[in-house]
This record gives C-alpha cells, structure tokens and sequence, in this order.
C-alpha cells in the first residue's frame, strides 16, 4: 500500500479520513499515516485515532520515503496556500475517488483531487488539480473545472459549464448549461446560476446575481 498523509486536519479532513478507508474496503491502496496541521497544539493528538504528526516540517523529516498527500481545506484560498508550501517539499499528490462514484472512462483530471461518496463525473467532464468534490455531487458532460475549486453537497452542474480556478461552490446550487463561473468566485448555497459571472465575487439567489466583489 501506499503512504498518505491528508494536510488539514478539520472536519473535512476527517471525511477524507474516512473516504480513505471507503477505498482501502474496496480494494486497498492506501496506508494513512495521519494529518499535517499548521497548529502546533494540536501536534501529537489524535483524530478519530489517526495521529497529527506534525506541520510542513515533517514533510522535511521524511524525504527518503514516497509519501502522498492531498489538501482537506474547503476554502479555495487557504488551499491555494497550503499547497504552494506543500510543494516545497517536492510531495506526491494524490487523486482519491470513492468507489460509489459514477465516472465516465473518458473523465480527465490532473492530481490532488478529491470526489466523495455518490458523486457523477458525466462523459467527457475534465478536473484540473486540487479540487474538491462533496458527496452527492452531478457534473454534467463536458464540464471542465480549474484547480483549486471546491464543491460543497448535492450540486447540480449542467453540460458544457466552465469553473475557472478558486472557486467555491455552496451546497444545493445550480449551474445551468453552457455557462462560465468566474475565477476566485463564491457561489452561495442553493443558487441559480443562469448567466455567466464575473471573476472575484459573491454570487447568491435565484437567479444568481452579484452582490459582493472582492
């Protein structure tokens, strides 16, 4: 089996936990060692039974073994942070995939994503790196998602969508047919999206409008 460590040891990092060992039911792959936390109070407790071993630094300590990782943090910004510092240490990331998830043979992804249990990855949908799929999640056909984007539960993307990179997806919205969802955007639970939306703003409603840039 193959070592990992999930960085983020938050309640999102704790289901990953889990899915881990979703996977390793079904066929085992994986050998988690534990978490990397930035808090060095938390250093040395367990969650769930499964030990934070340390920050960045033990990345450091362990060169001479092939260790996986991928980053458990929903918010696209603090994960676009974490994982230019994880990539100081030249880590292998992963792509962890629930065995309920309905994935076309023709999906593309890069590395570091995650999709949860009952997820639909329809034909042809193509994942860049880092990115994280809730449970219950349907992307429709052609989609493409950019990294660094996050999907809370139970999303409804139609076909031929465009998420552009560090976006974060609220749970129960929907994203109609041929659309593009700007860049570094917050999508608010249970929005509408029928229109393309700009790049860096919040976006709430049915249908969905902007109320907020940043």
């Amino acid at each position: 089996m193959k070592d990992i460590v999930i960085i983020g040891a938050g309640g999102f990092g704790r289901e990953v936990a889990q899915l881990i060992k979703d996977i390793n039911k079904y066929q085992e792959e994986w050998n988690l060692l534990g978490y990397i936390d930035e808090d060095p109070n938390r250093h040395g407790l367990l969650q769930n039974d499964d030990p934070i071993l340390g920050g960045f630094e033990w990345f450091a300590k362990n060169t001479d073994r092939d260790i996986y990782t991928v980053c458990a943090i929903g918010k696209p910004k603090i994960k676009y942070s974490l994982i230019n510092k994880a990539n100081a240490y030249n880590v292998n990331y992963a792509n962890l995939i629930h065995p309920s998830v309905i994935k076309n043979d023709f999906v593309e992804m890069g590395t570091g994503n995650i999709v949860c249990a009952n997820s639909i990855l329809s034909v042809n949908v193509k994942l860049g790196n880092h990115i994280a799929i809730n449970p219950g999640c349907s992307i429709g056909h052609d989609t493409v998602i950019h990294d660094y984007s996050s999907f809370m539960w139970d999303i409804t993307v139609s076909g031929n969508v465009i998420i552009n990179e560090g976006c974060e997806i609220g749970s129960k919205s929907v994203i109609i047919q041929q659309k593009s969802v700007g860049k570094w955007n917050i999508i608010g639970a249970g929005a509408v999206v029928i229109r393309d939306t700009p790049e860096n703003c919040t976006v709430v409603g049915v249908p969905a409008k902007p109320i907020k840039f940043s």
